[in-house]
């Protein structure tokens, strides 16, 4: 886990930076090119430099040990990270809107220069790859803020997609002299602000559910269930909570042991009960086990 962790933060720090060159970039791009729509991006990455940011701050303390203070770790900083993302994406979504509706109610379309269409096109490339490595670094340590930063990569290529169709239109239809098509970067921009926000949506929800301790799917609970059952010397599953913290599940159950059992031979069986869901989930930090006595009917 820890190794993951690492390469994780790697891989954050690398988006930092290639998001502060594509910030640059694209807002050069947009004012020297004319372009609207890419000045809109260039703001969707500035945002994308915050959420990173604050990303790669919540791994370093999501990485802390146990101390006095915090006797579970420092594991839901990361939920609020990715809530945190979520609300970046939305203002992200908003300051694109508002270009958009000033653009069309000037009533004069602007025709954007190569550079702007060149721009939206290395956009889409840099942030199509960055989505892919930092979404399979997330998957891999089970990390709700990189998962969520991987979305807002990707938010970022959906909103370069719709550029750089909305700059292409409008050259075309100044070549063909399509009124139409000259208003297509404002028609598109709005179509990729509720993409973005569609998926600010998705992220928000998915960290408030971990920071109100949303448990396992269905299916995990009774996998962990059938673990438990097939150890020596436990008879039974009273009951199973688990519950998210951060990137870790907590375990807290209740097994029946003999009543016949010495207090040492029921330390062993929750030892091993402990160990045998730990060897199954690397996510799992910590299980917490009561014991039950039960009789034995022969």
């Amino acid at each position: 886990m820890g190794g993951g962790s690492e390469k994780a933060k790697k891989i954050t720090l690398l988006c930092i930076i290639g998001n502060i060159i594509l910030c640059l970039f694209k807002g050069f791009a947009g004012h020297f090119g004319g372009s609207k729509a890419m000045l809109a991006d260039a703001y969707h990455s500035l945002s994308d430099v915050v959420a990173t940011l604050v990303v790669y701050i919540s791994l370093k303390i999501a990485d802390r040990p146990v101390d006095a203070d915090h006797h579970y770790g420092h594991g839901k900083v990361e939920p609020l990270a990715a809530a945190f993302v979520g609300i970046t994406l939305i203002a992200a979504s908003g300051l694109i809107l508002r270009d958009i509706l000033i653009s069309i109610s000037s009533g004069i379309p602007l025709v954007p220069l190569p550079i702007a269409l060149i721009a939206a096109g290395v956009s889409i490339f840099v942030k199509e790859i960055m989505f892919r490595i930092t979404y399979a670094a997330g998957k891999k340590i089970g990390s709700d803020a990189v998962v969520a930063n991987a979305w807002d990569h990707r938010s970022d290529a959906y909103s370069s997609m719709g550029a750089f169709a909305g700059i292409a239109g409008s050259m075309a239809g100044n070549v063909f002299d399509v009124s139409l098509l000259k208003y297509l970067d404002p028609m598109a921009g709005i179509i990729v602000v509720f993409l973005i926000a569609k998926i600010a949506v998705s992220v928000m929800k998915k960290s408030v559910n971990r920071l109100m301790d949303t448990s396992p799917e269905e299916e995990v609970m009774d996998n962990f269930k059938e673990i438990l059952l097939e150890i020596e010397g436990i008879e039974g599953v009273t009951w199973i909570k688990a519950r998210y913290m951060g990137r870790d599940v907590m375990v807290d159950l209740a097994i029946e042991v003999d009543a016949l059992k010495t207090i040492e031979q029921g330390h062993y069986i929750a030892s091993d009960a402990k160990k045998a869901l730990m060897d199954n989930y690397d996510n799992i930090g910590d299980v917490i086990i009561h014991i039950n006595p039960c009789r034995i009917i022969p």
